[in-house]
């Protein structure tokens, strides 16, 4: 009867998971396009529309004062707490802190929505995981059990906010959790995929990016491969870029208002130039997919969204790494069709759009699976390309990994 008992209170706990982690992805979506239009003035549509419809002095003075106002708070918020790695503190078994993880995710939401060139991915993440552990505190959750709820929210987080539940199972096994267990994937699954149902009337389960028209052949699977190695390069590069850019210490003087607040007018002024750089990089990925961006906006954004990135780092800023990443990739893929085919070639810019986030992420992140499983499930597109995007996935990890063996 004891273990009757046990499995029921542990299967309620994954549902209840699996509920808080969907309505929270959820608040954090719409609490981001709620930053996004104040910050920028404009009631609806994407976000690049809103800062091009915006004037010179609200594209630069918007993501300034937002920014300076989450550097604000992390100085308020540091100079009182500890902020853990939420990662780590779930794997070792570490309790999770409620008022610094909740403060830290709505500073991150403030700081993206109004600009900062980092994901929203994070805070979602660690709300959902927050509000589970407050929820099996009041229970008799064995460690155990609690490392893969804890960890499935995580995963959940991140499957709500972007429709990714496969992802966002994969996401907590390979990388919060570091473990392949079967009881360990099977709550992973089910946390991603009740949490992806529950936010479905927000997001109405279609994907966060169309997949457009376009054509496959096989001199699109050739030029996709091409990927590889500029994947590898780029992602190389924007991991030693933002490897470094992180102070050994985390800030937490006054300094901070001033440093995150510079970052957002540096990225306000240059959205002046690029509108598609403020925020996470949703809008790159947008334009690389559209096959609307000419060869200099595509460049530019290859070489200033890592910039960006790493500028916000520095100031002190937190937030995730994996769509300005993706955003980079596509960019470098989008980059290289539009070149073939304007020397006469016959590249499906969508085709290798998406190859390159998907090669941009196996670096990045270190976890080729993930990379080709969340390129999918944000586009789906034809299953033909779900090979693809796995083998330029792992070709460009491991050419990265060897790139990164040779350089030491």
């Amino acid at each position: 009867m004891s273990r009757l008992r046990s499995a029921v209170a542990f299967g309620a706990a994954i549902l209840v998971t699996g509920v808080f982690s969907g309505l929270l992805g959820g608040s954090v979506t719409w609490l981001v396009r709620a930053v996004q239009h104040l910050a920028y003035g404009y009631d609806q549509g994407p976000l690049v529309a809103g800062v091009i419809a915006a004037s010179t002095e609200r594209r630069i003075l918007g993501p300034a004062i937002g920014c300076a106002l989450a550097g604000l708070g992390w100085w308020l918020l540091r100079r009182t707490t500890s902020i853990p790695a939420l990662d780590d503190s779930i794997r070792v078994g570490r309790p999770l802190p409620f008022i610094a993880l909740v403060g830290d995710a709505l500073l991150q939401v403030l700081a993206v929505g109004s600009g900062a060139s980092l994901g929203r991915e994070q805070a979602p993440r660690m709300l959902a995981a927050v509000g589970t552990e407050l929820f099996i505190r009041t229970g008799s959750i064995p460690p155990a059990q609690r490392r893969m709820l804890l960890g499935g929210a995580a995963g959940a987080g991140l499957a709500a906010v972007y429709n990714v539940p496969a992802a966002g199972a994969l996401f907590a096994c390979g990388i919060v959790l570091r473990t392949w267990r079967p009881q360990a994937i099977l709550v992973a699954a089910a946390t991603s995929s009740i949490a992806t149902v529950t936010v479905w009337p927000l997001t109405q389960g279609a994907p966060t990016f169309g997949w457009p028209a376009t054509y496959f052949n096989s001199e699109s699977v050739l030029l996709a491969l091409a990927v590889i190695p500029v994947g590898a390069v780029v992602g190389g590069v924007f991991l030693w870029l933002t490897e470094r850019a992180k102070p050994p210490i985390t800030p937490a003087s006054w300094k901070l208002v001033a440093t995150v607040g510079l970052a957002g007018l540096t990225t306000g002024a240059a959205s002046t130039w690029l509108p598609q750089l403020p925020g996470n990089g949703k809008s790159i990925v947008l334009e690389s997919l559209d096959g609307a961006g000419p060869m200099v906006a595509l460049a530019l954004a290859v070489v200033l969204k890592p910039v960006l990135t790493a500028l916000f780092l520095r100031a002190g800023a937190v937030g995730g790494m994996i769509t300005p990443a993706l955003s980079t990739g596509t960019a470098a893929g989008a980059l290289i069709a539009t070149t073939v085919n304007h020397f006469g070639g016959h590249a499906s810019i969508p085709i290798m759009a998406l190859a390159g986030g998907a090669a941009m992420l196996g670096v990045t992140q270190k976890a080729p699976l993930f990379a080709a499983v969340f390129t999918a499930e944000l586009t789906h597109p034809p299953v033909q390309m779900y090979g693809v995007l796995l083998v330029v996935a792992m070709g460009a990890h491991v050419a990265g990994r060897l790139i990164r063996r040779r350089a030491r």
